[in-house]
């Protein structure tokens, strides 16, 4: 069923995710209601389910992590079998994101390794676990990964730099233990008050400040932003995977920005693997995703060699954070 949402609700939605760590005070001052209205906004929003979580958007590659995606195409799995793959998936500690699909590939993880070693391992963990039930997997390297804040919710995106999350790993930032107590923290709420931070951490608030604050101007914390269940307001999320030809860097970073101005595009993503680029999409119906992909082929026909896509039909985890980053 979906829900209506009247104007001051898609205002903070479309806030919430440009910063969802902003106070009440900031929100409602944008979007033109009191505090109070503000908060019972928020809180019946997530008591519906639209909102699902607030978090924040970390840069992994700094922290010296490499970012892998992975599909799967199932065969013959029972559902209870399904249900304890899904449960495998989410539960591993390399695992920041899992999406179901319907199409193409059933499943589509990211894992974050430290090394390659790492990344080797867990797919063979996966293989002997769950090889049986796997008729076809995929594996990309992701050499570069921007989130945007998404302008769906309005029709329109303000100008604003996109979230990188993945990367060429640089020479990592080392993370004090107090910071990584904070990220883990961050990951569960990003909208955790310092009062409680201090609480569940035994900083002060005022350390957890200069802390956050530090991380921010590192890029280690690139932003904040929301997860929502696009199925209760009426949109949809598609992938659309891109064999690109006669790429430039001029025309992949008109790619890219053109990407980021679009209201209805989420992520872009570039891999070494079957698809050179990967767009997520939140859009209204099937008509509008046919008019946003024939809008991007006009725009990008001289380096779109081929396109396909896929719905997801649910997102399991999203994590930038995952317990076992050390």
């Amino acid at each position: 069923m979906t829900i209506k949402l009247d104007v001051k609700d898609k205002k903070l939605i479309y806030e919430l995710d440009v910063d969802s760590r902003q106070s009440a005070s900031q929100l409602a001052k944008k979007v033109g209601i009191s505090k109070q209205g503000c908060t019972y906004k928020i809180n019946l929003l997530l008591e519906k389910g639209v909102l699902l979580s607030a978090i924040p958007v970390l840069n992994t590659s700094l922290m010296g992590y490499l970012s892998f995606r992975m599909y799967f195409k199932m065969i013959d799995i029972p559902p209870q079998k399904e249900e304890e793959f899904r449960n495998y998936l989410v539960n591993h500690g390399l695992v920041p994101w899992v999406i179901g699909c319907e199409g193409i590939w059933d499943y589509i993880i990211v894992v974050f390794p430290k090394d390659f070693t790492e990344f080797e391992n867990f797919n063979t963990e996966l293989n002997n676990g769950w090889g049986a039930f796997i008729e076809h997997k995929e594996i990309a390297l992701v050499t570069e990964a921007h989130h945007f804040r998404s302008g769906y919710i309005l029709g329109k995106k303000n100008e604003m730099s996109p979230l990188v999350y993945a990367g060429q790993p640089k020479e990592p930032i080392i993370l004090h233990e107090d910071e990584k107590k904070i990220l883990k923290l961050l990951a569960e709420n990003a909208r955790m008050p310092l009062v409680q931070m201090q609480k569940k951490t035994g900083i002060s608030a005022k350390n957890i400040a200069y802390k956050l604050d530090k991380l921010e101007k590192l890029n280690i914390i690139e932003g904040y932003t929301i997860t929502v269940d696009y199925d209760k307001i009426g949109f949809e999320r598609y992938k659309l995977f891109i064999h690109s030809k006669n790429m430039s860097l001029k025309k992949d970073r008109a790619f890219m920005q053109f990407s980021k101005n679009h209201p209805y595009i989420l992520y872009y993503s570039k891999s070494i693997g079957t698809n050179d680029i990967e767009l997520e999409l939140i859009i209204k119906n099937s008509l509008h995703l046919r008019e946003v992909i024939a809008e991007i082929k006009t725009n990008f026909r001289d380096i779109i060699k081929s396109s396909e896509t896929m719905k997801i039909y649910k997102e399991f985890k999203l994590n930038f954070y995952p317990w076992n980053l050390k």
